[in-house]
């Protein structure tokens, strides 16, 4: 080894430090924003995958919520029904994801409308008038001459 080479390898340790530091700092960083877009891809196929189950597809996206529910913590990918029907899923440490869950009713009449029942995730067809009577179609016996018109 030659004078000049000793010298010129003591003259820039530092920049040859810094030089490895950033390359480990850019690689992180891809690495990272790797993780966090495989993790848009995960709840974005979910929610996809929500929206073609429920009928009216309303679903969300909590970036801040934790995988737990009446007391109980959710492991990543584990799912559960929350208190305003909604199917969630964990995406733990990015947040959760929710879907409405089951099937809404959209085809009845408009003196007709679904309501859920209390205290559970079921929805029924009832009349507009009257809460506790189901809702009655028309069909083929019975024809309805405007909403306004008494049932009995």
């Amino acid at each position: 080894m030659t004078e000049h080479q000793g010298e010129h390898r003591n003259t820039f340790p530092d920049r040859d430090h810094q030089t490895r530091e950033k390359g480990r700092t850019l690689k992180d960083i891809q690495t990272n924003e790797m993780k966090v877009l495989q993790a848009v891809l995960c709840v974005v196929s979910v929610l996809q995958l929500c929206h073609g189950v429920s009928s009216s597809g309303e679903c969300y996206f909590n970036a801040k919520a934790s995988c737990e529910h009446n007391g109980r913590v959710f492991d990543i990918g584990e799912a559960w029904i929350n208190d305003e029907c909604f199917q969630c899923v964990c995406f733990e440490p990015f947040g959760v994801g929710c879907c409405e869950h089951g099937k809404q009713p959209v085809d009845f009449p408009p003196w007709c409308e679904a309501i859920r029942k209390p205290d559970s995730c079921t929805v029924a067809v009832v009349m507009k008038a009257n809460h506790k009577l189901p809702c009655l179609f028309g069909g083929k016996t019975r024809l309805w001459k405007s909403e306004n018109d008494p049932l009995f």
